[in-house]
């Protein structure tokens, strides 16, 4: 069974590491060296706030040599019994720390024996392409490999750092004191740890390929399972617990891994291996902010690095016996079928996907949650909606946000897109409250897979067709969309006979004089989206009654066409799988009640009734002046 544990650096003195040939060599050069010293030195004099105050290093992931690879590779030492310790992962971090020791050593005049009461520990390298004599005396700059060149360079860069100051040997005993100290030494300084991962895996190679292979390093979510299934005792009972964590832990992680349950739970649907780590992160997020800790507290006490929230759960596991980590499972456990039982509920699922998308930290859900019964937290999160919003319906039945109309332009296109959004999410609540025969949720795991732009329903003048061949065929799709409605641009008496021979010249490639511009107006009065003030309307068409939500790609794919282009073109991508918001779908498709019933057109009409069906579906989000 693999361990896990902080240890300081003091503990990893006096034992034995062997590196092994499937490594890469020693390679750190000046700046990782002496932004390692600079971390530790601006570590050790900042101000502690607690007395266990510690700075963290990186994993350094390790497995007990087997006596044939003792015999095998002539490992020797009067140490630790003999034990030595593969090292597959952090062997940078460990030679760096050696080759500090090496010099403090020296400059310091330490005897690691009368001083520390410990040796030093002791490095060997399978690749014997470097002597022995360079790491034990990493003084003088030799290039006869590049392991003994990187070693003895680095030694060069500490002397550097280290002369670099004014005072240099009052810091070599800051970095000296800071070192070796361990957590009973009580020391203003404060003490290193590092994060030891000892595994007991046969294929050590297999470790080491899948932590350097793109350089994957082992995740918080790892480390923890180690902590709960680690051996602390030997007998049934706890392997009975074992087991048992490690059965529900899989489970976990395999709803986890649901792309409808994992783009409900986050905004941005991280793409990460682990799913369970997201569990971890908010128990910790939760917990932390309990503790009310300031910034430089947090960062003393957890670190800044990725593993914050391992160090937190490390704590929680000293000294633990089999029912602490029965309790700390059972914490694990509430979370996650707090989190599934939001999911599996139709209003908690809406309301709750809705604020998550508006980034709503999921940890302010959570505190919601807690102490109230369901009703109270439904109209918790309903609030928490209106808050997010801040979108006012006015007494003249305008829909404002911090005194601005919301209309389609940059300062409030992202407050538009959330109220389609909800609009749509709403629909389908209230559509499944009426309907006990039919349930339909909106689809997390697709909208947040696409890229949505706002779509004016009757075309605004953007994306202007420049192309000759792009603009008849623009007139051709239009031409033809109409004839399905039946509509004869030849027979119609709404164009003149002019219009009428510019569109034909045009699609025949004889047209000279006529503007592509001026044959646009024409087919869009034929469709019956001409009207004669545009300054005057643009406005009606900038506001939420004439904007709806679209694929980016779709939207971008159509361009201005016409109304029955682009309810054609919608018609097909939904046929053919795409999603197409439900809203957004009863647009085009013209099912609101009380819309006109020509199939060819979005008038100014059509836009003020959906404008209404929009306030009245999502009029509790909204403040209402009275």
């Amino acid at each position: 069974m693999s361990e896990l544990m902080l240890k300081s650096v003091y503990e990893l003195l006096g034992k034995n590491y062997f590196i092994p040939s499937y490594q890469r060599g020693y390679r750190w050069e000046k700046r990782q060296v002496q932004d390692l010293l600079g971390d530790l030195y601006k570590f050790a004099k900042g101000k502690k706030e607690s007395e266990d105050a510690f700075y963290c290093l990186q994993p350094i992931v390790v497995k007990k040599c087997d006596e044939k690879t003792i015999r095998e590779n002539g490992l020797d030492s009067i140490m630790d019994n003999n034990v030595w310790y593969e090292v597959i992962d952090g062997q940078q971090r460990l030679t760096t720390l050696y080759v500090i020791f090496k010099y403090l050593i020296k400059k310091n005049n330490i005897d690691m024996r009368d001083d520390y009461k410990k040796d030093l520990f002791q490095i060997e390298y399978q690749t014997r392409v470097m002597n022995k004599d360079v790491i034990n005396n990493p003084e003088t700059i030799d290039r006869s490999s590049p392991n003994a060149f990187y070693i003895t360079e680095a030694y060069r860069n500490i002397s550097e750092w280290f002369d670099s100051f004014e005072k240099p040997k009052e810091v070599r005993n800051i970095i000296e004191t800071l070192l070796l100290s361990d957590k009973s030494s009580n020391n203003d300084s404060g003490y290193v740890q590092v994060i030891w991962y000892e595994t007991t895996d046969s294929d050590p190679i297999k470790i080491f390929t899948r932590l350097n292979i793109g350089k994957i390093p082992l995740r918080n979510a790892e480390l923890i399972k180690a902590l709960f299934l680690q051996k602390r005792d030997v007998n049934e009972l706890s392997e009975i617990q074992q087991i048992q964590i490690a059965k529900e832990w899989d489970q976990i992680e395999s709803v986890l891994q649901d792309k409808r349950v994992w783009a409900f739970l986050n905004s941005d649907v991280p793409n990460v291996p682990t799913h369970i780590e997201f569990i971890f992160d908010v128990i910790f997020k939760v917990e932390v902010e309990k503790e009310k800790l300031g910034k430089s507290e947090f960062d003393e006490k957890y670190g800044t690095d990725e593993y914050a929230s391992f160090r937190f759960f490390s704590e929680k596991f000293e000294n633990a016996t089999r029912e602490k980590i029965k309790e700390q499972w059972a914490v694990v456990r509430e979370y996650y079928e707090t989190f599934i039982e939001w999911y599996n509920n139709p209003l908690l699922y809406h309301y709750i996907g809705f604020l998550i998308y508006c980034k709503e930290p999921i940890i302010n859900i959570y505190n919601l949650y807690k102490d109230k019964n369901k009703s109270e937290f439904l109209e918790s999160l309903i609030d928490t909606i209106r808050k997010k919003l801040k979108v006012t319906l006015t007494v003249s039945g305008e829909i404002e946000r911090n005194g601005i109309p919301i209309i389609y332009d940059n300062k409030t296109k992202e407050t538009l897109k959330q109220l389609l959004i909800l609009y749509n999410i709403e629909y389908i609540v209230q559509k499944n409250k009426s309907n006990d025969k039919s349930y339909i949720i909106f689809p997390f795991d697709l909208f947040k897979s696409e890229k949505w732009d706002i779509e004016h329903v009757d075309s605004f003048t953007t994306n202007p067709l420049v192309d000759k061949s792009q603009q008849r065929e623009w007139l051709k799709t239009a031409i033809d969309d109409l004839n399905v409605f039946g509509v004869d641009y030849e027979a119609s008496n709404i164009l003149t006979p002019l219009e009428i021979q510019a569109i034909k010249s045009f699609l025949g490639e004889v047209d000279r004089d006529s503007s592509f511009d001026d044959i646009k107006s024409s087919v869009s009065k034929l469709a019956g989206e001409y009207l004669p003030s545009e300054e005057i309307l643009k406005d009606i068409k900038n506001t939420i009654g004439n904007l709806t939500l679209l694929n980016a790609d779709i939207n971008r794919g159509y361009g201005n066409s016409i109304f029955p282009s682009k309810k054609k073109e919608i018609t097909k991508k939904d046929a053919e799988g795409r999603f197409i918001p439900i809203c957004t779908k009863n647009v085009f498709l013209k099912n609101f009640t009380g819309l006109n019933n020509t199939t060819i057109n979005w008038s100014q009409d059509d836009m003020l009734k959906y404008r209404q069906n929009i306030i009245e579906v999502i009029k509790k989000f909204l403040i209402v002046e009275s």
